[in-house]
């Protein structure tokens, strides 16, 4: 589950840890005190796109921290997938924001986004205040379907992508003998053509850094002729060059050697440095009268370097790439010269791959029909349970023509609410409040199909109050049995149901906005849920009525878990 979540510098929050619970997590609060930037700050932590203006104003760098415990052994098999384990029980996934860059890091090592995102989906489910919408999409209603189907459909589905990416291969290729006589001729010709002026050319690798590298010399060759000169003057035998002096100054201590013990050390050093430069003296000199004899031919080792450049600039690769051309080439071409040969092979490599192609994706068509006919089941229960007490609920598989790498299925959910109508598409007969109840129906039902132990609900009561909304919270508490849940709320229904409950605020600091986070006892909770049913004026009355459906909530809960 999710222990805490630790944010410091980011929108109106200056510094606010969260501890949280098992079971049913609220927080409530007047709107616009930072409610959604909470659960933005918790997306961001783990891989969400963060724009550099979400650091505070004044600040240069924001951070966030969330620290999980889990223990559910699905979840940490998957997380040593990732070569992740949890120290001392614990898993903290962090990211540091600032102007120019963020960082995110699990147990303090730095991992890309695109794998913080693979691993949070591991340990929880964001469901955001707009999510709902998607249901309506039928690819989102296909992927539900395949999520319900566990590791066997998604072993059927990796199967099946599989041999569509083998069967591409064999089409893309019999596609390619889509040519006429005369379109195989002229192909043939330009093989030919292109084969011969490269074969001709010989290039070996690595040709042509080294000319470039002999060139180069050669180019400065005067220089370095008169660099070397040079330095076979200056270390020379010759009247003041290096050796010469070395000499002179040998034959100095060489007088006092016998007076001088100490100038028999300085000799001995002399006449290893004497032989050092003679030594260098010689190399410069053997290397002098090599440039000097060398035959030069700068215009042979430049016209073959334009040729290796030019052939690299036609044809757009580097040396390596030009020999792989060579060879791919006359495997085309001996492609065409047996053309009818080399199509009735690819055509029946085709066919081949496509009678698997078609068995895998009716292997899979078969395993979600099945695991569509379970979750309807459960969904039409869970949204029994969600006020929705004439509801008949479908899921329709319908095929396309064509077989992708997911299959062939189009899902459909089917819904009606209300005794009379007709089942009609999802999308065209649900509410934005109905979408929301459905949506945790979905929810609930793959948080115990998933193992899922946190799931996280931004307004999941859009659009709904009443008798409705009370049979949401108690499904959201049921949920709290098996997963932890974090439920950002409006409604006092939902919120009296809280097993811990925070409030949000916004308040006005040293002229500056600040949002606080504050766990409530239980007297302070139920004033909170008076606020919701009374507004601006709190009454007797209201607070009668908040302890009371808190009085009732609590026995709810009971009741539950003696079931």
């Amino acid at each position: 589950m999710l222990d805490s979540l630790y944010v410091k510098n980011l929108a109106l929050i200056d510094e606010e840890e969260v501890t949280f619970t098992e079971g049913l997590n609220v927080l409530s609060g007047e709107t616009g005190a930072g409610k959604s930037i909470l659960i933005g700050s918790v997306l961001i932590a783990l891989g969400a796109k963060v724009h550099k203006e979400m650091i505070r104003a004044n600040e240069k760098e924001a951070y966030i921290e969330l620290i999980f415990s889990p223990t559910h052994p699905a979840v940490l098999e998957k997380l040593r997938e990732y070569d992740i384990e949890p120290e001392d029980g614990q898993l903290i996934i962090s990211k540091k924001i600032t102007a120019s860059k963020s960082v995110s890091k699990i147990n303090k090592e730095a991992y890309p986004a695109s794998k913080v995102r693979e691993v949070a989906s591991l340990l929880l489910d964001v469901h955001g205040q707009h999510d709902h919408q998607t249901l309506i999409h039928q690819h989102k209603q296909l992927e539900i379907v395949d999520r319900s189907g566990g590791k066997k459909l998604k072993e059927a589905k990796e199967q099946t992508a599989q041999y569509y990416r083998i069967w591409k291969q064999y089409k893309d290729e019999l596609d390619s003998y889509s040519v006429d006589e005369d379109e195989r001729l002229r192909r043939m010709d330009i093989l030919c053509y292109e084969l011969d002026e490269l074969k001709e050319a010989s290039i070996t690798p690595g040709e042509e850094a080294r000319l470039s590298k002999e060139w180069k010399r050669l180019s400065e060759r005067e220089h370095i002729i008169t660099a070397y000169q040079e330095l076979t003057s200056l270390l020379g035998y010759e009247s003041n060059g290096a050796c010469d002096l070395c000499g002179r100054a040998e034959h100095a201590l060489k007088g006092i050697s016998d007076a001088d013990e100490e100038a028999q050390s300085l000799y001995d050093q002399l006449t290893d440095a004497e032989s050092i430069i003679h030594d260098i003296c010689r190399e410069a000199s053997e290397r002098l009268d090599a440039m000097q004899d060398e035959e030069l031919d700068t215009a042979k080792i430049e016209e073959r370097l334009d040729q290796i450049r030019h052939l690299m600039q036609k044809y757009r690769c580097d040396e390596e790439g030009l020999l792989e051309l060579t060879e791919k080439k006359e495997q085309e071409l001996e492609k065409y010269r047996h053309f009818e040969e080399e199509k009735a092979r690819a055509q029946k490599l085709c066919q081949n791959a496509f009678v698997k192609l078609e068995q895998a994706a009716n292997d899979l068509s078969s395993k979600r029909r099945k695991c569509a006919d379970l979750l309807c089941s459960q969904l039409i229960k869970a949204l029994v349970d969600l006020n929705f007490l004439d509801v008949r609920f479908e899921i329709h598989m319908d095929q396309t023509e064509q077989i992708g790498p997911g299959g062939k299925d189009v899902v459909t959910f089917y819904i009606a609410t209300n005794p009379g109508e007709a089942l009609k598409p999802l999308a065209a007969v649900a509410s934005g409040g109905e979408l929301s109840r459905i949506m945790l129906a979905v929810k609930s039902v793959m948080a115990q199909k998933e193992e899922i132990e946190t799931l996280i609900f931004d307004e999941i009561d859009t659009g709904i109050s009443g008798r409705t909304a009370q049979k949401v919270a108690k499904r959201l508490s049921e949920t709290a049995k098996g997963s932890q849940v974090i439920c950002i709320s409006h409604l006092a229904q939902i919120v009296s149901m809280a097993d811990t409950h925070f409030l949000i605020e916004k308040n006005a600091e040293n002229e500056r906005t600040t949002t606080h986070i504050t766990k409530l006892s239980e007297e302070e909770s139920i004033h909170e849920v008076a606020r919701l049913l009374g507004g601006a004026e709190i009454t007797k009355n209201v607070l009668d009525t908040a302890k009371e459906m808190k009085d009732m909530a609590n026995r709810t809960k009971e009741s539950q878990i003696t079931k």
